[in-house]
């Protein structure tokens, strides 16, 4: 027998495919099944990871990492950013006045978040007195709200008295794509003082972490110093919501991983199926002197090949698609007048997707093992066939 002729024989099989119309048919449905599989897989975890990215980036830019407040609100604000900025996980301190009202335009009201906070740098637009309000674009189209409108902000009362009503003056609408843009409406820190009755205090300071996951321990190690405080993390308030992308991305992943397992099944029926098909040649291959390790390095060959070229294929549509992804919902969106995503559901209204060499590598390398073995048992059929009584009746 020639040296090598394992390799090139199962070559041929991967080449030649079959004049069986039935093996032709099952030999497509498995390529197509790995590649659409693998595909999938990869635009999925693309998808996952820019929602695991957009929460660290873009939301928890926006939410306080933590709020450090105390009861009665906060005198000297500015001694107490001094001494949290000396810890060193700290990246940013401001203060904030935070409270839950009622808009009404129009006799159209909406459930509001008022933040007051000092009218520079991302609030500019409140201008140098900051006695405006911001409003997100998502609550204004649904209040029909435009810069220079008048509204009335309605405040509960402490301690049962009357609600505080006051009224406010659109300065500016803002977009931040993320479920803030239902409710939060900003005003300057000292009109939002007047509101709440705290005078010139705050109710305490918003800190930026280095480290967002972090967040508890340091709030818990800034307390040690500040014993009449408390503080709220952002994990109390958008932690469910993290730990749901989390749940979600690894179940989309484990679900993922089982089209591509029913997918490497198909390639199972078809090297079975081949294995039938091939009875005889595998009998003459014997009676010249292959070896049952040479015959199952053929099939391991071909169900390889297999492999090799679906997941290849399956891997540059599933880049292609992690790449165009957003643009083809947007358009699809656009299309069909239709909104996939919801902030009232999910975080974010655009869908995001995050392509990494090391998820693609990972999907190539787990496939290809995958269909390895299942290659091995349609191999180890071909190796055991018995060529006398197959060729008896040939």
């Amino acid at each position: 027998m020639i040296r090598g002729y394992p390799a090139w024989i199962g070559w041929r099989l991967f080449r030649a495919g079959s004049g069986n119309r039935l093996v032709s048919f099952v030999s497509l449905l498995a390529v197509a099944g790995l590649v659409l599989g693998v595909a999938l897989m990869i635009v999925v975890l693309s998808v996952m990871n820019g929602f695991d990215r957009e929460m660290r980036t873009r939301i928890l830019d926006l939410v306080p990492h933590l709020q450090l407040l105390r009861s009665g609100g906060v005198d000297d604000w500015r001694a107490l950013a001094r001494q949290v900025a000396a810890d060193p996980e700290v990246l940013a301190t401001e203060p904030f006045i935070r409270l839950a009202g009622m808009v009404n335009f129009h006799g159209r009201t909406a459930p509001v978040e008022l933040l007051g906070a000092a009218p520079d740098g991302r609030y500019a637009a409140l201008g140098p007195l900051g006695d405006g309000l911001l409003v997100p674009r998502r609550l204004a189209e649904r209040l029909d709200l435009a810069p220079g409108d008048a509204l009335t902000l309605f405040v509960p009362g402490a301690g049962g008295a009357a609600p505080v009503i006051q009224p406010f003056r659109v300065a500016g609408v803002f977009a931040t794509h993320t479920m803030l843009d239902n409710a939060l409406v900003v005003t300057g820190l000292a009109r939002a003082g007047q509101v709440a009755g705290l005078g010139g205090r705050v109710q305490g300071l918003q800190v930026a972490l280095h480290d967002p996951l972090r967040a508890r321990e340091t709030g818990y190690r800034l307390l040690s110093g500040l014993p009449d405080h408390l503080f709220i993390d952002w994990i109390q308030t958008h932690g469910n919501l993290y730990q749901a992308i989390q749940m979600s991305r690894r179940l989309v992943g484990i679900l993922v991983f089982a089209v591509v397992a029913v997918a490497v099944f198909n390639v199972v029926a078809l090297l079975v199926m081949t294995v039938v098909e091939k009875r005889p040649a595998i009998a003459i291959l014997k009676t010249q002197g292959a070896s049952r390790g040479e015959i199952l390095a053929v099939f391991l060959t071909q169900g390889a090949l297999i492999g090799l070229f679906g997941i290849a294929l399956g891997s540059a549509l599933g880049v292609a698609g992690s790449l165009a992804i957003g643009d083809l919902v947007r358009a699809v969106e656009r299309l069909l007048g239709l909104r996939f995503l919801n902030l009232g559901v999910y975080p974010i209204d655009y869908l995001p997707a995050d392509l990494r060499a090391s998820d693609v590598a990972l999907v190539a390398a787990t496939g290809l093992a995958m269909n390895l073995l299942a290659a091995l048992y349609p191999a180890w059929r071909a190796a055991r066939v018995p060529p006398a009584q197959v060729l008896r009746y040939e």
